[in-house]
């Protein structure tokens, strides 16, 4: 008799594990899915803010990527350049008491830059060693989508890169 009671008692414990194990892999399979569902939607909320974070051109480490994959020279500009087109970008930016931001300049530096190693070059000398400060998250909270637009058209219109 007792014996029996401890081969149910047994059964019964393995049959929970079992079926607290299945049901925890389903948990993680529907918030992994409802993860992939919340960034479909915020992209499609905030189809421009979201493009200007998933442009090559604005990854801080696009031209050491593309030199890896590419054969031949990659042609980037001078630290110093960079260096310029970065500190003319945040010397658009003002107060509302000075006037505001300066977006005509902004537009300017990105025409002016040749292709989107370039553009990456400048995002990484706006950033310099600062962390927490960088072109897309200054870009996204100065600018509102229509401003932003226009730089992605620019950007986008832009090669990747060019070799010499």
């Amino acid at each position: 008799m007792k014996k029996s009671i401890f081969i149910i008692s047994g059964a019964g414990v393995g049959i929970l594990l079992i079926g607290s194990f299945i049901i925890r892999d389903r948990t993680k399979k529907q918030e992994r899915l409802t993860s992939k569902l919340l960034i479909a939607l915020s992209a499609r909320i905030e189809p421009i803010k979201n493009g200007l974070g998933g442009q090559n051109a604005f990854d801080i480490h696009y031209l050491d990527k593309v030199t890896q994959r590419v054969s031949g020279s990659v042609i980037a500009l001078q630290e110093s350049t960079a260096l310029y087109y970065a500190n003319q970008i945040k010397s658009a930016f003002g107060a509302w008491y000075q006037g505001g931001d300066d977006e005509q300049k902004v537009y300017s530096v990105f025409r002016k830059l040749k292709d989107k190693v370039q553009v990456s070059q400048v995002a990484k000398a706006f950033q310099g060693g600062d962390e927490s400060v960088n072109l897309i998250d200054v870009l996204k909270d100065r600018f509102d989508k229509n401003e932003i637009k226009i730089v992605l058209d620019i950007v986008n219109k832009k090669p990747n890169y060019r070799t010499t």
